[in-house]
């Protein structure tokens, strides 16, 4: 196991969970496909054979990329990286935040050519939205956004249903506690689960109880 750019360690891994991108721990190789030496352990050589499907968020970027979507810069700060493309009738974005991915799809093609790296401003009433968190998610979400993406493509139907969020039972790790302040309060009673709240404006409202003006 890597963590943030420590000497490599040995792990027993118990569970996995898709938690967020910032992530500071990461899952090289096997044991038995590693050497364990005097001055430390050392990788095998090229990617390792127990790695299989999508295991980071940059994977799935480089996937998306190659599949022939748009990178784009998203003008709401929230989000790490952001896509775009078309197929015979609508468009969709791939919206790649800290805590999981966002996909829209909007009925329509865009009124002018889109250019990579242009900015993209984001409007959650322009087709349906839909949020798929990391946390407690039962599947894994970059392998299941891969699909849509293929999908969308190649105009397939049931589109949605590929990336409704699929929710798991056991128990996750909590949060650390905090402090709660009148924000918070607001956070929750509005209903928050995580994720930023549009309130109006621009101004998005976080569990922590920060506002942020991030646009629409």
């Amino acid at each position: 196991m890597k963590m943030n750019n420590r000497p490599l360690k040995w792990a027993r891994v118990d569970d996995i969970n898709y938690l967020n991108w910032d992530c500071q721990n990461t899952i090289e190789c096997l044991a038995s496909e590693a050497k364990f030496t005097a001055e430390g352990i050392a990788l095998p050589p090229g990617e390792s054979l127990s790695i299989k499907g999508l295991a980071r968020p940059y994977e799935l970027a480089v996937q998306l990329f190659n599949m022939g979507w748009l990178p784009r810069r998203a003008a709401s700060k929230m989000y790490r990286k952001a896509y775009s493309a078309v197929n015979q009738t609508q468009t969709a974005l791939i919206l790649m935040r800290k805590n999981g991915i966002d996909v829209q799809i909007i009925n329509g093609l865009p009124s002018e050519e889109v250019k990579p790296n242009s900015v993209l401003s984001i409007s959650r009433t322009d087709g349906p939205f839909i949020g798929q968190p990391f946390h407690g998610s039962r599947h894994n979400i970059l392998k299941r956004t891969a699909s849509f993406a293929e999908a969308f493509l190649r105009d397939a139907t049931g589109l949605e249903e590929m990336i409704t969020p699929l929710k798991t039972t056991k128990v996750l790790p909590s949060p650390p506690p905090r402090t709660r302040s009148g924000a918070d309060d607001l956070y929750s009673a509005l209903g928050g689960s995580g994720e930023p709240i549009y309130l109006s404006d621009g101004v998005w409202l976080t569990s922590g109880g920060g506002a942020h003006d991030w646009g629409r």
